[in-house]
């Protein structure tokens, strides 16, 4: 028995919990982190110390031990997150066939954590084709020399360049000087088509040199082209760099780029994409990117939903760091990783067949965090979501819905407007463009986000007069209703 370790937190369990959940937690981690079985690539560390936490609270007397000998020593709960559940409606009307309910999830760093911040394994995968030649290519090269400087003796960095070849630039090491990155980086020429498989897969390459235990393995991927040909390809890849625990960030340059594959191939990965609309920005965005790895505290965390009979999830939509659709595969849906001083927030919406009066369950959610990455046990936190059930429609006042939860529609709604303003925009209906475009004008507008606004009015004029968007225009709007914040999305 070990005092200094919280056998509660390495099940995933509460200290409240009975001998069937804890048996119940050890059963479901054992099948995800036996070493013969393992559903993911683990330390087999990890299973030892499940193995030492049931041997110890699945006996009722060592319990009752450990239990004493905690409270001696006073070892605090301090999870490495925290998280709250916050409904549409508290309250359902027994009588109606079928509603709709919103479920808003929120995830924040728990305990301030402890020791030194995750190494960080990085990876920049950038594109030297002939359009990148002049004042884009010669701003990545400082960005990446800049980048060598933020980083501490520990982290390890590579560089590979590409066109419809691919080369290394710097191998994956630790300790470069920024000197050394300054030279290395002058030998980049601009040449050639692109082709980002050929960068893409010599860069996860060189991520695994330093692939394991307690580091964060990132690829940033820099373009400003389309790839030829190799589209389905560069999905597969980033599917693949997922499963080794290897998130891939994307950033495009310029306005010509293939913002569809770029945001596959990073939220494929677990990832985010972005839009630089002037080079001068690179260094900036690479240097927020890696300050942000640099405070990763839960990486990989997905959430698991298990509904009871007759609820059903309609739609899932990641809200905050950035809004994005959430594709729910086998009760299952990835967040992505919390950064310190951020949360993490998720909206889903079910559907609720008729239930007799009282208080019903409706379903249970699983939060849970990758341990590969961090390298320490995983965090599992479980909440059962229910709702009263009565036989008369409810008091207005008690329908108003939390603004929290207004907010998160709001974010999911805007970003859905212009998405169906390009669909409409690429089938030729100039005129639903031009109204759907002057509609998000207003509710940016509204949301006193005056700059977007703007854009958004003069691309409507544009649509309207010429029947088309200019490049620039549609991704400020697209990345720029993606990323705006409210209250609550970043932490005090």
């Amino acid at each position: 028995m070990k005092m200094d370790r919280d056998y509660y937190r390495v099940l995933g369990v509460p200290t409240s919990a009975s001998r069937e959940e804890i048996q119940r937690a050890y059963r479901r981690l054992a099948r995800r982190y036996h070493p013969d079985s393992r559903e993911v690539d683990t330390p087999t560390m990890l299973f030892h110390q499940i193995q030492e936490a049931y041997a110890i609270l699945g006996d009722a007397d060592s319990r009752r031990d450990y239990d004493r000998r905690r409270t001696e020593s006073a070892i605090a709960d301090a999870p490495n997150l925290a998280w709250n559940v916050v409904l549409s409606r508290d309250c359902l009307p027994a009588l109606y066939r079928k509603q709709m309910l919103y479920v808003l999830v929120r995830v924040e760093p728990g305990a301030e954590p402890a020791g030194q911040p995750p190494r960080v394994n990085l990876c920049l995968v950038i594109d030297r084709s002939t359009s990148m030649k002049g004042a884009r290519l010669e701003q990545v090269k400082t960005a990446a020399h800049h980048t060598v400087a933020s980083l501490d003796p520990h982290d390890a960095m590579a560089v590979v360049a590409f066109d419809d070849r691919a080369e290394v630039v710097i191998p994956a090491r630790t300790g470069i000087s920024r000197s050394e990155a300054r030279t290395r980086m002058a030998s980049v020429r601009a040449k050639g088509g692109t082709e980002i498989l050929r960068g893409l897969r010599l860069g996860l390459e060189q991520l695994e040199t330093y692939q394991g235990e307690g580091v964060i393995s990132h690829l940033i991927l820099i373009t400003d082209g389309r790839t030829y040909g190799d589209d389905e390809e560069c999905v597969v890849e980033a599917q693949g760099a997922r499963l080794r625990g290897i998130s891939i960030t994307t950033l495009g340059i310029g306005d010509d780029w293939n913002d569809s594959l770029l945001d596959q191939i990073a939220f494929r990965s677990g990832g985010t994409s972005a839009y630089i609309a002037s080079p001068a920005r690179t260094t900036d965005v690479l240097r927020k990117k890696v300050s942000g790895l640099k405070s990763v505290v839960a990486a990989g965390l997905t959430l698991q939903v298990h509904p009871t009979e007759g609820v059903r999830v309609e739609s899932a939509s990641l809200v905050s760091p950035y809004v994005n659709p959430l594709v729910l595969h086998e009760g299952t849906m990835r967040l992505g990783s919390l950064e310190r001083g951020t949360s993490l927030k998720a909206l889903l919406e079910i559907s609720v067949e008729q239930r007799p009066p009282g208080g019903q369950r409706l379903l249970q959610l699983e939060l849970q965090e990758d341990a590969r990455t961090l390298g320490s046990y995983p965090e599992t936190l479980t909440e059962d979501i229910w709702c009263l059930f009565i036989n008369q429609p409810p008091d207005h006042n008690d329908t108003q819905v939390p603004v929290a939860v207004v907010d998160a529609l709001r974010k999911i709604n805007l970003y859905r407007m212009q998405e169906q303003v390009w669909t409409a925009l690429d089938e030729g209906s100039i005129d639903q463009a031009t109204r759907g475009l002057e509609a998000v004008a207003a509710h940016l507008f509204a949301s006193g986000q005056y700059e977007l606004a703007q854009v958004a009015e003069l691309e409507a004029k544009r649509v309207s007069s010429v029947g088309q968007a200019t490049g620039r225009g549609r991704k400020t709007i697209r990345y720029g209703t993606r990323t705006i914040n409210t209250p609550g999305d970043t932490l005090g």
